[in-house]
């Protein structure tokens, strides 16, 4: 009853302000503070709630319940309440492909009551296989991949019972996808597996994807990997585009057009033995690709299998495939792969932990209807956590083993060579080797996509291309410092151009310019908005740039994102002031290096100017208060101009 009382003196504290005129309006911040002292508990922001207003607040709040409390605040935002314990909450951005591990079980629960035998799954399944392919849209995108594409294969490099090769295969125009072929030394007809790469640091290159690609091979297995898009060489086609709903239908898509190749080039695929085996990301496309193609016989997605997880990338969820049949999850669409062997490997530190009590059984009794429940495998590691060590690929090893009849003699990792990033390059270091045809922006492919959908998409890639060019002038030498510089200035620019975007001017109220006097312009509270960006955009930046370059090089970068004000104003202020000794430059030039530093946070070039406008008040108030007067000198430069102006017209 207390806290009913004191949840009640939210709502009445400061009545004499509210009406339903102005919407009972309150500031979001201020009432999640009272909110917080209310029900005793703590609020941890991991988002921003700088001008946001919640309307109706008073209303909003349910003396009985802080979580329904925290739900009618935070909706209007897309902002959740994720409870941590009875006394903390975190507050979050809303996550449409995460739930929670409830929802997973009330969703399997849920489609469990859909069917109870193999004729009523079968039509589900089908409902599922027609409406993911609908709203993936992989049968338009691939209908615009090149008839007969071009194909670079590079030497073969043999190694102790396989060899490697790489490959560079055009889907749409211009567009190629890279991977590795790695093949066993034996002859005759083998598997082939198709290994959709996760998110794990330095992608397919890396020494545990090279182990698992070369141990399989080994055993028997062609294996096909392959860079996720906007990874890997192919971030030198379509830069830091992989974070899109583009690159969701394009990997499936680049996945099939590889195995079509597969099929149609080698003579020594058994085609009835076609696998598919990713971790991570990686897995979420191995159970979408069983949906998308009946041709695999066997899969093994790995740390990915959640019933109330789709996958944290667009890569993964940026389409709205889990709304299919009136909505599934990756745990269905896995137990659609039905009565075909699947291996489910899952860990306790991660959204898989749930696997063995709620994802695995589902699948199994799904299985049951086609009477092959013993074709689910399961391999749980309590104990570990998100990535595909040593205990992830060992089940992996022994799934495949089993169902294509595999070598288990050569299973030695020991035996595989790690080759050097390089060498798994088709087209060199920098992109040197790229094909004269070789689209070098996403914008190039997406005409192949709605354009007005894309539109992000082709603003990120030219804050990308900016970001590139900058860190290029420097002229450094140095790939790896380069590309930090790179990813620096991408990721501030990125974050000011989000801010500006989704906290306009109309989110500061009118009101009179302190500087002069003035009602305030769109410009001066496009100022205030964007200045009320975390501190952290700027500071990151900074500290960033100040740990690789020298101090000479970080002004150049911000020479870059201001245009050269600096040297510009400092040139027009020598014209003006007559004589201008090396302590009044040395002034001017600090002045306008605190506005240069300043102005990098804002986004259009007329706040940048206005923030100038500001410092350059500053300047012409140190020479006042120095001796000088800059009406008159400002006067004087102006006839001497229209003097000259004159002259040159006779």
């Amino acid at each position: 009853m207390a806290m009913a009382v004191a949840c009640l003196s939210v709502t009445t504290a400061n009545a004499q302000h509210l009406s339903t005129e102005n919407k009972f309006a309150q500031p979001l911040g201020k009432v999640l503070d009272e909110v917080s002292k209310s029900f005793g508990v703590r609020l941890k922001f991991n988002v921003d709630t700088t001008g946001l207003v919640v309307n109706y607040a008073p209303q909003r709040i349910r003396q009985y319940s802080i979580d329904e409390t925290l739900l009618n605040i935070l909706a209007p935002f897309d902002f959740v309440a994720v409870k941590q314990n009875d006394k903390l909450y975190k507050i979050k951005s809303y996550e449409y492909s995460r739930r929670t591990d409830e929802d997973g079980e009330r969703l399997i629960a849920y489609l469990q009551g859909k069917y109870s035998s193999k004729e009523e799954f079968d039509k589900r399944r089908e409902q599922l296989r027609v409406e993911v392919r609908q709203h993936l849209g992989i049968d338009s995108v691939m209908g615009k991949f090149v008839q007969k594409p071009n194909v670079i294969l590079s030497k073969v490099r043999k190694y102790d019972g396989y060899s490697a090769q790489n490959i560079a295969l055009e889907t749409l125009p211009g567009l190629y996808v890279c991977g590795t072929i790695y093949a066993p030394a034996t002859k005759g007809k083998h598997a082939l597996i198709i290994c959709p790469n996760g998110h794990f640091g330095n992608g397919r290159y890396r020494k545990d994807q090279q182990q698992r690609m070369g141990v399989l091979a080994r055993m028997g297995a062609v294996c096909v990997d392959f860079d996720l898009f906007g990874w890997g060489e192919s971030e030198l086609q379509v830069g830091k585009s992989h974070q899109s709903s583009i690159a969701h239908v394009l990997q499936n898509a680049n996945a099939i057009a590889l195995l079509n190749y597969m099929l149609a080039s080698r003579k020594d695929i058994d085609a009835k033995r076609i696998g598919v085996n990713g971790g991570s990301g990686g897995g979420t496309q191995t159970v979408m690709l069983t949906v998308l193609d009946d041709r695999f016989t066997a899969a093994a997605p790995v740390v990915s299998l959640s019933a109330h997880f789709d996958g944290g990338c667009p890569c993964e969820s940026g389409l709205p495939v889990m709304t299919s049949a009136g909505g599934t999850c990756n745990a269905e669409l896995a137990a659609a792969f039905a009565p075909k062997p699947l291996l489910v490997v899952s860990d306790g530190k991660d959204w898989t932990s749930t696997v063995p009590e709620t994802e695995l059984p589902y699948i199994k009794k799904v299985y049951s209807f086609y009477d092959a429940a013993g074709n689910v495998y399961g391999t749980h590691l309590p104990t570990e956590g998100h990535d595909f060590g040593p205990n992830k690929r060992q089940p992996v090893y022994d799934f495949f083993a089993k169902v294509f009849s595999l070598d288990a003699s050569k299973m030695d990792e020991s035996k595989v060579t790690i080759e050097p990033f390089e060498n798994m390059y088709s087209f060199g270091k920098n992109g040197e080797k790229l094909p004269a045809n070789a689209v070098r922006s996403v914008a190039e492919i997406t005409k192949y996509f709605d354009k007005q959908l894309y539109f992000d998409l082709r603003w990120m890639a030219g804050l990308d291309k900016k970001a590139k060019d900058w860190a290029a002038s420097l002229q450094l030498n140095d790939a790896e410092k380069t590309a930090k510089v790179e990813k620096l200035i991408a990721t501030h620019l990125k974050r000011v151009t989000e801010w500006h975007n989704s906290h306009p001017y109309t989110t500061v109220p009118a009101g009179i310019n302190p500087r002069t006097g003035e009602t305030l312009r769109n410009v001066d509270r496009e100022i205030i908005a964007d200045a009320a960006q975390p501190k952290h955009y700027h500071t990151d930046l900074m500290e960033g740039l100040r740990a690789i370059l020298t101090e000479e090089q970080v002004e150049q970068i911000l020479d870059k994102y201001t245009v050269g004000k600096v040297a510009f104003t400092l040139k027009g202020y020598k014209a003006i002031v007559p004589e201008m000794t090396a302590v009044e430059e040395a002034e001017c030039l600090r002045l306008l290096k605190e506005a240069r530093e300043r102005a990098i946070d804002f986004k259009s070039m007329k706040e940048i100017s206005e923030i100038f406008g500001m410092y350059k008040d500053k300047c012409e108030d140190y020479f006042n208060t120095h001796g000088r007067n800059w009406k008159q000198m400002y006067s004087a430069y102006y006839k001497k101009l229209q003097s000259e102006k004159k002259k040159a017209k006779k």
